[in-house]
């Protein structure tokens, strides 16, 4: 099951992709309706950048808060209007250890599991232009992120090696990391969302997004900001 989810979020994005890829264009934005004239300026985008999730716990029990580099994809839909709507999907990795009850960020020297991570975005708001010129602009908005993760034995980790807290083999600590990943909505982050760009030409914007990630399963499960996740990268846009 969830291997399934993860396979599931990584084939919406692939779509989400693939008709962001259909609707671009160099010239006018088609038409959407005739009646209404609105249009879409659509374009595919690159991020590269950093994530850093804060660690709450106590700093023996697992790793400070870590910080994951993310390489990522999307595609933005720009109303006539100034109203956008957007996908993105960043790529990363991460450690993390069993300490009984949730998995953990872990160090190097302490890792049991070794993560592929996806968080995949579905976010809308709306672009201010700044400046005299055209060529400025920021976007302001939120939406949900939904963090995939598989995690699988880390290099020169036996699965018969003792948890020395718990007991557990890391064969069994993994499986419990993977069911700790998609239990009480820890896959769902509500996130707000602060870019800018600059128009190089036609066809290329370059720029920076921000992001805030809030875990809202460690809320309810009364952990609070734990979990939560910062992003900030560059944006590379082609249309």
């Amino acid at each position: 099951m969830r291997k399934r989810y993860f396979f599931l979020l990584v084939f919406l994005f692939s779509l989400s992709h693939f008709y962001a890829q259909e609707n671009s264009g160099i010239g006018d934005a088609p038409v959407l309706d005739s009646e209404s004239s609105a249009r879409i300026d659509t374009s595919i985008f690159f991020t590269l950048g950093s994530k850093i999730m804060l660690n709450t716990d106590d700093s023996l029990k697992s790793a400070p808060s870590p910080v994951m580099y993310s390489l990522g994809i999307g595609g933005d839909f720009i109303f006539k209007n100034n109203i956008f709507l957007q996908t993105h999907g960043s790529f990363f990795t991460n450690y993390y250890l069993w300490d009984g009850e949730r998995a953990q960020p872990a160090e190097v020297e302490n890792r049991t599991a070794t993560a592929l991570s996806l968080m995949l975005d579905i976010d809308g708001g709306y672009r201010f232009k700044i400046g005299k010129t055209k060529k400025h602009f920021v976007s302001v908005g939120g939406g949900i992120g939904f963090l995939a993760r598989y995690a699988f034995l880390s290099g020169d980790v036996d699965s018969s090696e003792v948890n020395r807290v718990t007991g557990s083999t890391a064969g069994d600590d993994v499986s419990d990391i993977n069911s700790n990943f998609y239990a009480h909505l820890n896959f769902f982050y509500p996130e707000v969302l602060l870019s800018y760009s600059f128009i190089l030409s036609e066809n290329w914007k370059i720029g920076a997004e921000f992001r805030t990630y809030i875990p809202l399963g460690s809320i309810l499960n009364g952990t609070g900001a734990d979990g939560m996740i910062f992003s900030l990268a560059a944006k590379l846009s082609y249309r």
